[in-house]
């Protein structure tokens, strides 16, 4: 073979490389939109298409052109479709707990002391007697 045919081969060889790293490229950051909640094949298409472009004339690495792209448009998707916070709303509220919302609830009664005597004198009374039991 002469040197030029190798030199093409080379050349040719390379570039089917580019393109599937290139591929690769992109089927893992549309991997990346999909797993964002971006279902439209479009919209998928076009957002790629437009971090390849400025790939090609930035020095950036492509997925940080992708985070620059991404973040400007989840941002702005994110921002006009929920609902503003507010702090009274983080608030648990009593139905959050089901049937142990009176547990939960601060305002739930104190209990006596000498309830909480008499039941620890009941669970001593029924542990000290299980033991004579198992023991005699």
């Amino acid at each position: 073979m002469s040197r030029t045919k190798k030199k093409q081969e080379n050349l040719g060889s390379s570039v089917l490389s580019e393109k599937s790293d290139l591929s690769k490229e992109w089927e893992r950051l549309e991997l990346y939109l999909r797993g964002m909640g971006i279902e439209d094949s479009l919209e998928i298409h076009n957002i790629l298409s437009n971090v390849f472009e400025k790939s090609k004339s930035s020095e950036k690495n492509i997925f940080e052109i992708f985070k620059e792209e991404t973040s400007v448009k989840l941002h702005r998707d994110w921002e006009s479709s929920l609902p503003p916070l507010e702090p009274g709303s983080m608030v648990p509220r009593p139905i959050d707990f089901g049937p142990l919302a009176d547990l939960a609830s601060p305002s739930a009664e104190k209990p006596e002391p000498v309830a909480l005597v008499l039941t620890a004198l009941f669970w001593a009374a029924v542990y000290i007697s299980l033991a004579f039991w198992y023991f005699s």
